[in-house]
């Protein structure tokens, strides 16, 4: 099911600048308070100011304001002499009285098209809520789909959808779908077309099926819409129906294929007065209970083989006014998330996990500022990644010698979101979160009792306000994040404040076919020279570089600033579109405390064509063909990536799906592959990949996906193979098997920088690494609000290092003269140590210690979920875990799995209770 205008395909190592089109890449104190205090004021007071703008009345607005022309309109009823009774039998009175239209179209699979099978849609309101029934006339009513899923699961069902834009700004829009085993799935859409799925809503909705079809009868409080105060309403409205085994969608007012926006395409829904935006006021408290077993360690009296405790906390939803919101949690409790995956990361730079805490999910559209360029973490980069809050502690106690405790996450005191969009066209939002200092105990080896500060105590602050013009088709907005950490003297290694302001606009014009965008930011952060002096020579910035002309580090800086932009031109509409700009970002430029960015010190220009075929063929249903060219050089004009690819993506007319394409990239200069060495100039390489999918309709379904990379000149390669198995056993019952598995060989990959015989030497190992990985998923449904859903996922990854080398010239005109191996006689092996021997006099210059790893992870949960009453639940929760590690190093998939199930595990089971309290 789309209410998207299209979906996006992406894969590793690829920009997607627009939907189904790629841009690759393959490379690699007391003024602080008053600061604080100060920026809190400024923000408080712009939600004031703009909340308080004039309201327009939206009813005298008969064309359009995105530029479409004329919307078109349905009629709300009032519904007398009472409300219907939501049953799904649409066989009361009173939905006699309002006007029902049935004039649907068809989008897919054959745009503009008469649908196959009649809509016929009723719309009331009360005082109170809005009230929705739809009559889906099926003549095979028998063949109607419907699978029974947990909440917000997209199934292959028939659906039947209700879209409202109550801003009516022609850019957001909270949509209410159901299927008719009565699942529901709530949306709320932004930017007009952009999608949050973890957006979660109090209403209701009844489903009934006879022989002539299915009909839904919905209720949506307004307490759960945003509109302003008037006498009369006049809101954003569309209607959506999926008849699945026909992949049939129709519309009430349909999205053009061809065309950008989604939002905006929306009819209106006229005749709602005389009611009032409500008194929002929602609260749920929860308890947790939670008991962990696992192996006990004999002495440790950290880990004493399990422990148990009970914590309270709730959230917090009131109205501030009718347009703006106040979202609060306190003390939460996240228990009932999916652990993440586990992963071998042997690069300099930071992994990137999703989030999945709801709080910092839901409604976090006005708090996205993103910084990047590519999917995987590039695509990531962004001002603010909410997982800096309630992160694992910086630093971990010293044991002295004895037992120290482990931390395993920062608490949080509590949370509190103020967002909202007015009737001018004003966006705005406050997002501020505390975390607690954390101690972890220490026993050492004579038995005193210490306890040492793991993490400080720490405010965060988010600020979003933007402004719509000309019906949302132009958008100008300012961001900004703070950071303050009240710092003892044992972790002045980290900054004690880190603030980013920045600017962005998005112009769409020429009849919303082209657009001009772009953004500016600005970052400081503060602390000691100490702090500064580490973030100078981390691997985002590099300023030790010996051979960085452009560069300086200074260890007595006690700050440091940055500048970031990015401008991007392209056409947005048609069968030809295209794109163009550049990504820049000076060496000083720093959002990690509060963000997520990998590498300052660059600047990326990228092209962009494409051509796509969006109506059905002879063979394709629909095909898109992509054109990209990037280069990208840093700050002292060193050019670090110049390739281009050919790329594509079809869906055929039996719905199987698929894509690949060719990647080529030139030799680059590599800023950071010494690791604060000299640069050294990266071999071009070359890669293809494909991936395929069959009909997702059909109960047993599946995909296949690869890839190959190879750098002849150096050696290095790498292949993976990823596959998806999915089988609908019922209606209610799904199991999917997803493995996956790579090798490669990197012939240089870094060990150590290490002075010798009077040079600083930079040692490299050919690595042979695999990693196998196998993910299970079932979901067994019992109804709507009753669900269990089951989750493992075994890995093994290992790395055997068979060759060594060194950089002996980064500039050499060939890889051969930059980096020379190490002969048989200057490598001996002692006691698993690898032991280097440069000068060959029989003693060894450099011991790398036991490179060769294998590492073990099983991770794996079980969540009953049941929904006992609108908007409260229940959560059993029963997480397992378990790791191990060894030198081994040699890949082997039965001793991997041995090794596994013989490691200690840990067990934790949780119950967890909230109760929706709400008007």
């Amino acid at each position: 099911m789309c209410w998207k205008p299209e979906s996006t395909h992406t894969r590793s190592g690829c920009i997607p600048i627009k939907a189904k089109h790629q841009l690759c890449l393959d490379w690699r104190t007391e003024s602080r308070l008053r600061g604080s205090q100060l920026l809190i004021g400024v923000a408080t007071l712009l939600v004031v100011l703009v909340s308080g703008v004039a309201p327009v009345s939206s009813q005298e607005q008969s064309v359009d304001a995105s530029g479409h022309g004329t919307a078109p309109f349905a009629i709300a009823v009032r519904a007398m002499p009472s409300s219907p009774h939501i049953d799904g039998e649409l066989n009361e009175s009173v939905w006699q009285t309002a006007h029902p239209f049935n004039d649907f179209t068809q989008r897919e699979p054959h745009e503009g098209a008469p649908p196959t099978e009649e809509t016929e849609v009723r719309v009331l309101y009360t005082d109170a809520a809005l009230y929705v029934a739809v009559r889906a006339w099926d003549s095979r009513a028998g063949e109607i789909q419907a699978q029974l899923t947990r909440r917000d699961v997209e199934s292959p069902s028939d659906w039947i959808g209700i879209a409202i834009d109550s801003y009516r700004d022609r850019r957001t829009a909270f949509v209410f779908m159901v299927n008719p085993a009565g699942v529901k799935r709530d949306i709320y859409f932004f930017d007009d077309g952009e999608e949050d799925d973890s957006w979660d809503a109090v209403w209701d909705v009844g489903t009934s099926r006879d022989e002539r079809g299915w009909t839904a009868e919905f209720r949506i409080p307004f307490s759960q819409l945003r509109f302003p105060d008037a006498d009369q309403h006049r809101f954003g409205f569309n209607v959506y129906r999926q008849i699945i085994r026909l992949n049939e969608e129709l519309f009430w007012r349909v999205p053009p294929k061809a065309e950008p926006g989604f939002v905006s395409r929306f009819g209106d829904l006229a005749g709602i007065e005389g009611i009032r935006p409500p008194q929002r006021v929602e609260i749920l408290p929860y308890t947790v209970l939670t008991g962990t077993k696992e192996p006990a360690e004999a002495g440790n009296p950290f880990r004493d083989g399990g422990n148990g405790n009970a914590s309270f906390g709730g959230d917090l939803k009131f109205g501030l006014t009718s347009n703006i919101t106040v979202d609060a949690t306190f003390n939460p409790d996240f228990g009932q998330v999916e652990a993440d995956p586990a992963v071998v990361n042997l690069t300099a730079f930071e992994t990137f996990f999703p989030e999945r805490r709801p709080f910092f999910n839901e409604g976090i559209d006005i708090f996205r500022f993103s910084i990047g360029l590519g999917d995987g973490d590039m695509e990531n980069e962004s001002l603010f990644y909410t997982r800096r809050i309630g992160r694992a502690p910086h630093s971990q106690a010293d044991d002295r010698g004895g037992y120290a405790e482990q931390v395993n996450q920062t608490t949080i005191y509590g949370a509190a979101k103020v967002s909202g969009r007015t009737p001018g066209g004003w966006t705005v939002g406050l997002l501020t979160a505390v975390t607690a200092e954390e101690e972890a105990e220490v026993i050492d080896a004579a038995g005193s009792h210490f306890s040492e500060v793991v993490e400080p105590r720490s405010e965060y602050m988010v600020g979003r306000l933007a402004r719509d013009f000309r019906g949302g088709l132009t958008q100008v907005g300012l961001f900004g994040t703070a950071v303050h950490r009240h710092l003892p003297s044992t972790l002045d290694h980290l900054h004690n404040a880190a603030y980013t302001i920045g600017a962005n606009w998005n112009h769409r014009f020429l009849n919303d076919t082209y657009s001009f965008s772009g953004r500016i930011v600005g970052s400081r952060v503060a602390g000691s020279a100490e702090a500064i002096e580490r973030t100078q020579r981390s691997a985002a910035h590099l300023y030790q570089r010996p051979d960085a002309d452009h560069l300086t580090l200074d260890p007595t800086r006690t700050s440091l600033t940055g500048f970031a932009s990015q401008v991007a031109f392209g056409k947005t509409a048609g069968d030809w579109r295209f794109s163009t700009g550049f990504d820049t970002r000076t060496p000083g430029f720093e959002s990690n405390d509060l963000g997520f960015m990998r590498e300052a010190d660059r600047t990326i220009q990228w092209s962009w064509i494409q051509r796509r075929w969006q109506q059905p063929g002879k063979v394709f249903r629909s095909f898109f063909l992509n054109f990209n060219q990037w280069s990208a050089f840093n700050y002292g004009w060193d050019r670090e990536a110049l390739g281009g690819n050919v790329n594509l993506n079809f869906t055929l007319l039996n719905y199987w799906s698929g894509g690949m394409g060719i990647n080529g990239e030139l030799e680059g200069f590599s800023s950071a592959s010494l690791r604060g060495g000299p640069g050294i100039i990266r071999p071009g390489n070359w890669n293809i990949w494909f991936h395929f999918n069959s009909d997702f309709r059909k109960p047993l379904r599946g995909g296949i996906g690869g890839h190959y990379w190879r750098s002849p000149e150096t050696g290095s390669w790498s292949w993976g193979v990823t596959h998806h198995m999915s089988w609908r056993a019922a209606g209610n019952l799904d199991f999917t098997v997803a493995p996956g598995f790579s090798r490669g060989l990197n012939t240089w990959q870094y060990l150590e920088t290490e002075d010798v015989l009077g040079e600083t030497r930079y040692i490299f190992g050919g690595i042979e690494q695999t990693t196998a990985h196998m993910t299970f998923r079932g979901n067994l449904t019992f109804t709507p609000n009753l669900s269990l859903q089951l989750y493992m996922q075994p890995f093994i990854a290992s790395g055997t290092y068979d060759t060594y080398s060194r950089v002996v010239d980064p500039n050499g005109a060939t890889w051969a003269a930059r980096m020379v191996p190490f002969e048989d006689d200057q490598v001996s092996i002692d006691g698993g140590d690898v032991l280097l021997d440069f000068d060959r006099d029989g003693v060894s210059d450099i011991n790398l210690g036991t490179p060769d790893f294998t590492y073990l992870s099983l991770r794996s949960n079980a969540v009953l979920r049941w929904e006992y009453l609108p908007g409260s639940t229940v959560f059993l929760v029963w997480q397992h875990g378990r790791s191990d590690s060894n030198d081994r190093g040699r890949f082997n998939l039965g001793d991997g799995l041995s090794d596994l199930f013989d490691a200690d595990g840990m067990n934790t089971f949780l119950v967890k209770v909230n109760y929706w309290l709400g008007r």
